[in-house]
């Protein structure tokens, strides 16, 4: 309550060199006439004293703990546990949000708080007030009135004297230096105006927020009035900043992504490649007219479809039911094309566990004639089949991934679909010691996303750690980690650092900035310094390392090595109603979907990506 932040840490945007302001983001609620005109319910019928209120001791210093008894006209049912306190008034003073409250009778109750020994914010108009002597009015919410009772007047208020004033110190943020990078974690200390109080003594935590300069208009010492806010709706204020300096950071056009090796994926690409071979690509796929589930394969410019009757048998024998396991889609694949030239085929389909959560686990299954038969692949012995984690082909063969707890991750590999060889996590084959985990916790993608880890050998793989950061990525998104010129890069588009670079291996990370959001592609902040995530596929091209974005109803784009902008692809080339799409060697494998919910499955040479004219 004196105003003092707690420790914190703030991660760097990535912006441009200049000059910054960083400060605490705050959007005052509207209360009383103001929030009415907002289009907010507010409650009327208080009748002060409808709860009769004391405070004890009734004069104290700013920041002494005051004991607040009340007394109700009638008993309550239920007895509330938690209320609102006001100090100097509900509808322009500092609300304490969820205070407990302890009931001595039917009608006698007990609760304290801690007075602010540091300035706090008003309202109507918005102003700063600094705890001097005098008197101050303590009322109680959302005792007796519950809906919308906090946008209200006291159901009951009383008299508090502070004694005397506090000697205040200006509202600043504190810094350990004024020159920063991009993406670089700082120590964040200082002091701030008091907003809201949480419970009886716990200031409320605003967000950081950066902006290239002051607003103009200020509310006192420390506290600046935003022209907008991230909601849309109130004043966004602005406390505490401190100027701070941007170090020229690493550019995109002070790189090359030319040639990039060692292209990783994470989680479970919509698309694989055939390892050992061109030209081929497999999907998951789902076909309204027959309503079934299938993989399909592409190869030489022609799809066929991969028999799954096989794995609908597998999928009974396992509990799941006839109709849901014909119409299930797999939801991993892997392929490999062996010494003798047969296509051996893995894909996991999706089981329900009820007995565990999330859910559901995964079924791995294995064909080595396209489909004609299949089998499940074994776990490995001793370890359950609700262990298994993923699916990866490799040049060393597909391999099946197994999470066991302490323990950590076994992998059985196999270059003929019937023999297999257990062993761990290993590196990549070339580059650096870096890799996506196979491992990928379940959860909601249209919600909360989904992470996988990032992990670093030191030791030529025989143990893996995360990074410090990046140290995962989210995994509802089609990310890369790839090598150029001894350096490793990742391209994750779903953050606000959409590509980073290590020099050490993989064990730490520098932002790559000034690389340019693709076309469509609006910032989600109000901060026009705030670049957002890209909310499109981006991938590198082999070869020419030019950056792909694949628009999902918009136009798709190519980012050049050292280019300041990007250039948009013709709709003839990649069409606007893409589902998914992946990189090979030389071509490039995509997945369109039409209004009546049919897909196509199509390869274009990487030749022919190639901008408007």
């Amino acid at each position: 309550m004196s105003g003092r932040l707690a420790k914190s840490c703030y991660r760097i945007p990535n912006l441009p060199s200049g000059t910054y302001y960083l400060g605490i983001e705050a959007v005052p609620m509207p209360r009383g006439t103001a929030a009415e005109k907002g289009g907010f319910t507010v409650p009327s019928g208080h009748s002060e004293p409808a709860v009769d209120l004391t405070v004890s001791p009734p004069s104290v210093k700013p920041g002494a703990t005051v004991t607040v008894s009340g007394r109700v006209s009638t008993p309550l049912s239920p007895e509330p546990g938690h209320a609102n306190l006001c100090f100097d008034g509900c509808v322009d003073g500092l609300h304490y949000d969820g205070v407990p409250v302890h009931w001595l009778s039917s009608t006698e109750f007990q609760t304290s708080f801690v007075t602010p020994g540091a300035p706090w914010l008003e309202h109507y108009p918005l102003r700063v007030v600094s705890p001097k002597a005098g008197n101050y009015r303590v009322g109680i919410q959302c005792l007796k009135i519950l809906q919308a009772c906090g946008l209200g007047h006291a159901e009951g208020s009383t008299t508090l004297t502070f004694a005397h004033s506090v000697k205040t110190v200006l509202p600043q943020i504190v810094l350990p230096a004024d020159k920063v990078l991009p993406g670089e974690m700082i120590p964040v200390e200082g002091t701030s105006v008091l907003t809201t109080i949480i419970g009886n003594n716990q200031p409320f935590v605003d967000q950081f927020d950066i902006v290239d300069r002051l607003p103009s208009k200020t509310l006192g010492a420390g506290v600046y009035e935003l022209p907008r806010t991230r909601s849309g709706t109130g004043t966004a204020l602005l406390l505490s900043p401190v100027k701070l300096r941007m170090i020229t950071p690493l550019t995109y056009q002070s790189i090359s992504l030319k040639g990039p090796t060692a292209i990783q994926t994470s989680a479970d690409p919509p698309i694989v490649t055939e390892r050992g071979t061109n030209g081929v690509a497999l999907t998951c796929s789902y076909n309204p007219q027959s309503q079934a589930n299938a993989i399909r394969m592409l190869s030489n410019g022609k799809v066929s479809t991969v028999d799954t009757k096989g794995v609908v048998v597998l999928l009974e024998n396992k509990g799941v039911p006839t109709s849901v396991a014909s119409n299930e889609s797999c939801a991993g694949l892997a392929a490999l094309r062996t010494s003798s030239g047969e296509t051996v085929i893995a894909a996991s389909y999706a089981i329900d566990i009820p007995s565990q959560s999330p859910a559901f686990s995964y079924l791995p299954v294995i064909s080595t004639n396209e489909g004609t038969t299949w089998t499940i692949i074994p776990s490995p012995t001793g370890i359950s089949d609700t262990s298994f984690a993923g699916l990866r082909a490799t040049q060393s063969g597909i391999r099946a991934y197994f999470s066991v707890p302490h323990h950590g991750v076994i992998a059985e590999r196999t270059l003929n679909g019937t023999s297999w060889q257990q062993g761990g996590l290993r590196c990549p084959r070339s580059g650096p010691c870096v890799r996506f985990s196979p491992i990928t916790n379940l959860t909601n993608c249209a919600m909360n996303g989904s992470q996988e880890a990032i992990l670093v050998s030191g030791d030529q793989g025989k143990s893996f750690k995360e990074p410090g950061w990046p140290s995962v990525v989210n995994a509802c998104g089609l990310n890369e980690l790839f090598s150029v010129h001894g350096a490793e890069y990742l391209l994750d588009d779903s953050s606000y650092y959409p590509l980073r670079r290590s020099t050490d291996g993989g064990a730490n990370w520098q932002v790559v900035s000034s690389v340019p959001p693709p076309p469509g592609v609006e910032s989600s902040s109000v901060s026009p310094l705030e670049q957002t995530s890209w909310g499109a596929t981006a991938l590198i091209l082999p070869g020419s390392g030019d950056l792909l974005s694949l628009g999902q109803g918009t136009k798709s784009a190519l980012l050049a090595p050292h280019a300041h902008q990007w250039c948009t692809i013709p709709t003839s080339i990649i069409p606007k109603n893409m589902g998914g799409a992946i990189t090979g060697k030389h071509s490039l494998y995509f997945v369109t979907y039409s209004s009546s919910e049919t897909s196509t499955f199509k390869d274009i040479p990487l030749t022919a990506l190639r901008c408007s004219s």
